[in-house]
């Protein structure tokens, strides 16, 4: 920090102070400042020396500050921190009862002060403390009346919390509900954390938000009674097993672990949760069924990733399901009729399934506008699907190399589609013919990746008339753009072309007239030299907004921009916006 920061005695606002080691820059700089309001971070103090400094800042006269930071920064002696002083000068810290947000990170000793969390900081709103990695302990912060955000992570000591995180030992006066206005609670990275001695005593009656991650040894024993809940997520705690809390105003279940997952569906299955919305459930390896009729009728977004072994039992239909998310799951199937079950789907993605050969639909899915297969594999057929959803809008197929979208029977084009991307599916590109005749309404196009069988693109006849945008990327093996390909889409006003680092070519005579946007990057389609010495493979031309003539020419290793006027911009890669300002 600057020198003489005690000086500015008048001062209202300091965002940060970084405690220094020199006389200058200490702690004991903060004690003529007692003017100062709304927030302060204060940083480095790992070199306040004794609480004599820290008492020296004078925090507690300073009833203007409603927001506070207080960090130490890791240190590699660490280890042989004296606990009882840093103890002892967060004790001289202390800031006033007015404060009404307080984060703590870093603190180095194994308990803390008795101030924090006293009934006292009636205004307290919001509390942090991360990284306080010697504390065994947590201090009472159901005590605080104001309370309603509550996040700790990173403490790698504390291995039960019990009373003491409710209520002050031996005191009389205490809170008869602990945490009564709390609304969000999160835990986080505790490593060692084993035990949550709930305790019933009608604790967190308003608790809406509650989030466990990264306690791999916690087994359980969670607040069994929150009548306010709304979310609940708990992952990466692969020990934790037990069944939803009775919380009958919970919208939005995220589960992940091996013993949870199993031990939730059965707590789905027979419990009502008429208000669930929402339900993740992810990372669990051993068997699981799961009946459709169990599904809370409420629900409208359903996830399940990495459960291998997870199968569906198709007992009936779910009416309210607008989203389906599958990702690296249900192995078991390689006909996927799941669909049939849910058919008021409006959003459908299915990632990662590698035994899935083909999905299979029957019945009608006509709310379905969004539909992403992604890393499919096995995946060859999905033709059902364009009978049954006449109103799809948007289409992906990444990864999916042996998929066929190729029309069957007599069945009429889908004229809904308005967005199409193709990605690593070398089977599709390289017989796209039947795009033109089965999706008459496409307006947007990507073509991206790998195929070894694909010389020049498009094909003439491939494309339907409606397109007016297409993105060819990442294609290695194509050579040569076909403008025969493209002359009948006069309604083409977007063209980009990414690292295709063969397409050297253009076969016929021109783009077609309603072309405004033509990129095209890492791709030596306008070096001119390669093949012919010196002659212009490419010229394309257009005029600015001010009406100037100028044509786009390549000469090997770069490539101009040439107005009417002779002046020339060289560039690398190409975007050109043809009645724009060039």
């Amino acid at each position: 920090m600057p020198k003489g920061m005690s000086q500015l005695k008048n001062l209202q606002f300091l965002s940060d102070y970084v405690v220094g080691k020199r006389e200058e820059n200490k702690i004991t700089e903060l004690g003529a400042l007692a003017d100062l309001h709304q927030s302060i971070s204060i940083a480095g103090l790992e070199n306040v020396v004794n609480s004599s400094e820290a008492s020296m800042a004078r925090m507690f006269d300073k009833d203007g500050i409603c927001s506070l930071e207080l960090s130490w920064s890791p240190d590699e002696d660490e280890n042989e921190v004296d606990s009882q002083i840093e103890r002892d000068i967060l004790d001289k810290l202390q800031p006033h009862t007015n404060l009404k947000e307080l984060e703590i990170r870093g603190y180095r000793g194994t308990t803390f002060s008795d101030w924090l969390g006293s009934s006292s900081y009636r205004n307290i709103t919001y509390l942090r403390l991360d990284g306080c990695r010697n504390c065994c302990m947590l201090p009472s912060f159901g005590q605080l009346p104001s309370l309603k955000g509550l996040r700790i992570s990173n403490f790698e000591s504390v291995e039960i919390v019990g009373a003491e995180f409710y209520f002050y030992q031996n005191d009389e006066s205490c809170l008869e509900t602990p945490f009564p206005k709390l609304e969000s609670l999160s835990f986080s990275s505790m490593p060692c954390w084993k035990e949550w001695r709930s305790m019933e005593l009608n604790a967190f009656p308003r608790l809406r938000k509650l989030t466990i991650m990264e306690c791999p040894m916690l087994r359980g024993d969670l607040p069994n009674q929150l009548p306010s809940l709304q979310s609940l997520w708990i992952e990466k705690c692969v020990e934790v097993s037990c069944c939803v809390p009775r919380a009958p105003a919970i919208t939005t279940l995220s589960i992940s672990g091996k013993h949870l997952v199993g031990s939730v569906v059965e707590a789905i299955t027979n419990t009502q949760l008429t208000c669930l919305t929402s339900l993740w459930i992810s990372g669990c390896s051993s068997h699981i069924w799961f009946p459709v009729s169990a599904i809370p009728p409420s629900l409208h977004r359903l996830t399940i990733q990495e459960c291998r072994e997870l199968e569906f039992e198709m007992d009936g239909q779910h009416h309210s399901l607008q989203e389906l998310y599958i990702r690296s799951s249900c192995d078991s199937l390689a006909s996927f009729s799941l669909l049939d079950s849910f058919p008021n789907l409006v959003r459908v993605e299915i990632m990662y399934c590698r035994n899935m050969e083909s999905i299979v639909v029957s019945r009608s899915l006509s709310c379905l506008r969004y539909l992403w297969i992604n890393h499919c594999g096995s995946l060859k057929s999905v033709s059902t699907i364009w009978m049954a959803a006449p109103q799809l809008q948007r289409l992906s197929l990444v990864g999916c190399p042996e998929v066929d979208l190729s029309p069957t029977g007599d069945g009429d084009p889908h004229r809904s589609l308005g967005s199409l991307e193709i990605s690593y599916c070398e089977k599709l590109v390289s017989t796209a013919a039947f795009m033109n005749s089965q999706f008459q309404g496409l307006i947007d196009l990507w073509i991206e990746g790998e195929c070894e069988s694909v010389k020049c693109l498009p094909k003439e006849g491939w494309l339907p008339a409606s397109l007016e945008s297409l993105t060819l990327e990442g294609i290695k093996s194509v050579e040569t753009l076909e403008c025969k390909g493209l002359a009948h889409l006069t309604s083409l006003h977007e063209l980009s072309i990414y690292e295709c680092p063969k397409l050297e070519n253009m076969e016929g005579e021109k783009l077609p007239a309603s072309l405004i946007q033509l990129s095209v990057s890492r791709s030596p389609l306008l070096d001119d030299e390669i093949y012919r010495g010196g002659s212009v493979q490419c010229t394309l031309e257009g005029y600015s907004s001010y009406g100037k003539q100028f044509n786009i020419r390549s000469s090997k290793g770069r490539t101009e921009i040439e107005a009417a006027d002779k002046q020339r911009r060289e560039c690398s890669d190409i975007s050109i916006t043809i009645g724009a300002t060039i």
